[in-house]
């Protein structure tokens, strides 16, 4: 079962402390890694959506689930569009540090999330 967190105006570093508080028991190259990329997904929520996005974290034997979910409705990228063009390299390394990841609309909210193995 995950645990749910609101970010507020803390911001990233909350978001980074929750994980590694979270993930104490998994090795610590996987904890860092899942800081760093939850700290992405949240700065993206809180500059696309100016919300306080949500934070989901699952975590099982050898593997991290996180989820970070905003109030805005439209998808903030779509990479298969030929207009879209990235602001920094922050889902490039996601892209290449996560297991696996995606993004979906949800109707009330935007959902990023990736996925961890170690």
């Amino acid at each position: 079962m995950g645990s749910r967190f609101t970010i507020r105006a803390e911001g990233a570093a909350y978001a980074r402390q929750i994980v590694r508080s979270t993930l104490s028991g998994a090795p610590s190259d996987a904890v860092e890694t899942a800081a760093l990329l939850t700290s992405e997904l949240v700065t993206n929520a809180m500059v696309f959506a100016n919300a306080d996005p949500q934070l989901f974290l699952d975590t099982r034997e050898g593997h991290i689930y996180v989820e970070v979910r905003d109030a805005h409705t439209t998808p903030a990228f779509d990479p298969s569009c030929e207009e879209w063009t990235p602001r920094g390299w922050g889902l490039d390394m996601i892209n290449a540090l996560a297991t696996s990841w995606g993004n979906e609309s949800r109707g009330d909210c935007e959902a990023v999330w990736f996925d961890l193995t170690f």
